[in-house]
């Protein structure tokens, strides 16, 4: 009776199985055919359109009206669908599932939030979508090999190594972190964890915090009072981060902050005042830079269009767009199985932020990662040649 329960239950499972194939290889089929026979390219864009990182927005619509204007793509009007994930995981998967249910969807851009990112993109992996994540920095992000999943911006290991190496060229010794308790800020400071230890510098205290209000970061700070660190790292963003610096430098701590890309944002000396000094944050793109014609024209056209210069997340998701504007061509088609292969075979594919191409994972390959530090109310961009002189010697003051 066992053995026939066992046959009974494999045999269930076996055809479960095959029917998820099936049903995901027809739905592929019919995606293929919808995408084909569309009067337009449709990409959808998933992102916390009231966050701090708004301007990404304007990269987007930047990019997609170069696009239309030159004449679009394979003869048809690139269709950019935006949809508002308000940095929740659920409204995340409710997008996610929208955009699944849309035959006529080739990809998805943008994705802001680690712990919404990780969740959804085994959404649209299943739908046969392709997804390129502009921001998230968890490195747990296509654990499971999808062929649809790219990465455009470094991760959390790559951020960790970075300012890892600056500490040690510093010459500190001890460390304190502090982070935000979701999946950016674990991944952050499991990552920077490890890569201090690596160097032999100490972490002497490690604190999350989740709500980040004033008492929970008294809590946080009593205790580094009472102890002794050459550094400090911040893994959190906004409202929260202005308020933890504040807090610390009012407390009299005055060691080196520095900060996770959270805190890459225009509003952050405005939120932090004066209190922002010194504080080292991390960064992917530098509006300052003008070493390359592309990039020129792209700060020119961009300041003339919005009023101000690109920052990061603008920069980011104009060269998305543009990545994959420039696979659907390259593919001959935007059938998402063609357009993943062209994204994996671009070699040095020049953008505003870097040369373009991708690991077996869908990783980004010769990322950039660049520090600037709060001088006299203003962000300055560091170097790497000088950047430890530069940090040792700024003269934090107050008034």
């Amino acid at each position: 009776m066992k053995n026939k329960i066992c046959y009974c239950f494999c045999l269930l499972m076996a055809l479960s199985l095959a029917y998820g194939c099936e049903f995901e290889s027809g739905r592929s089929a019919r995606r293929e055919k919808k995408i084909d026979s569309s009067p337009s390219i449709n990409v959808g864009v998933v992102w916390p359109l009231e966050s701090n990182y708004k301007s990404f927005v304007n990269g987007v619509v930047m990019a997609s009206d170069e696009i239309n204007l030159s004449g679009g793509l394979l003869g048809k009007k690139l269709n950019i669908v935006f949809r508002d994930d308000e940095s929740s995981v659920t409204r995340g998967m409710t997008i996610a599932d929208e955009f699944a249910a849309n035959l006529e969807l080739c990809a998805a851009v943008g994705f802001c939030n680690s712990y919404v990112t990780i969740p959804v993109s085994k959404i649209y992996s299943d739908a046969g979508i392709v997804m390129i994540n502009t921001t998230s920095v968890d490195p747990a992000y296509n654990s499971f090999k999808s062929p649809l999943l790219f990465r455009t911006a470094p991760n959390a290991n790559d951020i960790a190594a970075r300012l890892a190496g600056l500490i040690d060229k510093l010459g500190y010794k001890k460390a304190a972190i502090c982070y935000v308790n979701d999946d950016y800020g674990l991944c952050s400071a499991n990552a920077c964890e490890d890569e201090l230890n690596k160097l032999s510098i100490s972490v002497v205290d490690r604190r999350s915090y989740s709500s980040g209000n004033a008492s929970e970061f008294k809590q946080v700070i009593d205790c580094w009072k009472l102890l002794k660190f050459d550094c400090a790292f911040f893994f959190g963003g906004p409202p929260e981060g202005p308020q933890f610096i504040r807090l610390v430098r009012r407390a009299g701590i005055l060691t080196p902050i520095f900060c996770g890309d959270g805190m890459n944002y225009h509003e952050f000396i405005n939120q932090a005042g004066e209190y922002s000094e010194g504080t080292i944050v991390t960064s992917f793109f530098n509006p300052l830079d003008i070493s390359s014609r592309k990039k020129s024209k792209f700060i020119d056209e961009y300041k003339n269009r919005f009023g101000m210069l690109p920052d990061t997340y603008s920069a980011q998701a104009y060269d998305a767009v543009k990545i994959l504007a420039e696979a659907i061509k390259r593919a001959g088609s935007a059938v998402p199985k063609k357009v993943s292969a062209a994204m994996r075979a671009l070699k040095n594919e020049e953008g505003v932020i870097a040369n373009y191409e991708f690991d077996e994972k869908g990783e980004v390959l010769n990322e950039k990662i660049i520090l600037k530090i709060v001088i006299d109310n203003k962000f300055k961009y560091i170097g790497s040649t000088g950047e430890a002189d530069l940090i040792k010697n700024i003269d934090i003051k107050w008034k």
